[in-house]
């Protein structure tokens, strides 16, 4: 059975540029800023913020095996890393890979056809979707991140817009015996905001999505290396994009209450079913304002939104500190 996470949000970094290095430097800056505190788990272990390949290795900060790595090519690399790559990468676009079993600071082989990259390799998860650095960090877009002690996920947004681009690296996913497994996801081009409305933002697709593609998806090795799965539902109607008010079914004000609905992912194995779902990652009520917390007596917070607009939003997923 999977350990119950608890998510600390860092709250919107300082910008510095809008280029890629600005991106990877800004990245670092908060979470160094972040990692000291005692609700997060990972470190920064190395990054290279100057020059392609631009990279930077998250490890747990007690010293345990697994690595997180952000990684960008601004020139095509002589070789695709068949650990993490099935083809070559898009250029000027951020990607995230993990590794379980990684136990270096420092990666290697990031610009070679094969070799190890995080010392032990061993059930290493390819490259999420493709994030073209242009349209995640442009003018105004702020880089926030959410850590725990077994998944990272990060987010860039405009606070004057809804559009969100989100992306996230670790024991992503969970079975239906509630047992984690590894995996990344991005939603590539696409916007969280559009998390809870009719609009899948990981639409299914029965084409190979190979890792270097833009095409939304959770990559996974659960049941057999490198797999993909999507969205198995999009809400029907707006049930889950709409405004607190009397009649939206997920609060009760009245009550102080709040209920929020699991992500359940289906694959492309033939009757394969809905046998995975997202980690604590779950649809829920619209906010007012950015980072909205729910809380228990405490106050402690139980859920917070992943949002940064300033007037908050209708749609864009939770992350909880409760299994869904």
């Amino acid at each position: 059975m999977s350990a119950t996470l608890s998510w600390a949000s860092s709250g919107a970094g300082a910008k510095t540029g809008t280029a890629i290095g600005n991106l990877f430097a800004d990245l670092v800056t908060l979470i160094n800023a972040s990692s000291p505190g005692s609700s997060f788990s990972w470190q920064v272990a190395s990054s290279n913020t100057g020059s392609t390949p631009y990279q930077i290795t998250l490890k747990p900060k007690d010293g345990s095996a697994g690595r997180i790595l952000l990684v960008a090519w601004s020139s095509a690399p002589a070789g695709n890393n068949s650990a993490i790559l099935d083809a070559a990468p898009t250029t000027n676009s951020l990607y995230g890979a993990y590794f379980p079993a990684g136990n270096v600071d420092t990666p290697s082989n990031l610009t070679a056809s094969s070799g190890t990259i995080m010392g032990d390799d061993t059930g290493a998860v390819k490259v999420w979707a493709a994030q073209a650095v242009a349209s995640i960090y442009g003018a105004s877009l702020q880089a926030y991140y959410f850590d725990s002690a077994e998944a990272c996920v990060f987010a860039f947004q405009n606070p004057g817009s809804a559009s969100c681009f989100l992306g996230g690296a670790g024991k992503l996913i969970v079975d239906a015996s509630d047992n984690a497994y590894s995996a990344v996801f991005s939603l590539g081009a696409g916007s969280a905001a559009n998390f809870g409305s009719q609009t899948a933002v990981l639409p299914h697709s029965v084409v190979t999505i190979n890792a270097s593609s833009n095409s939304p998806c959770v990559r996974t090795n659960y049941g057999a290396s490198n797999r993909v799965y999507f969205q198995a539902w999009t809400p029907s109607s707006t049930w889950a994009a709409v405004a607190v008010s009397s009649t939206d079914i997920l609060t009760d004000t009245s009550n102080s209450k709040a209920w929020f609905v699991p992500v359940q992912l289906l694959g492309q194995t033939k009757g394969g079913g809905f046998v995975v779902k997202l980690r604590q990652i779950a649809l829920g009520p619209g906010t007012l304002g950015p980072l909205t917390p729910y809380n228990t007596t405490g106050p402690v917070v139980a859920a917070r939104q992943i949002n940064l607009a300033t007037v908050g939003g209708n749609g864009p997923p939770w992350l909880t500190n409760f299994k869904v």
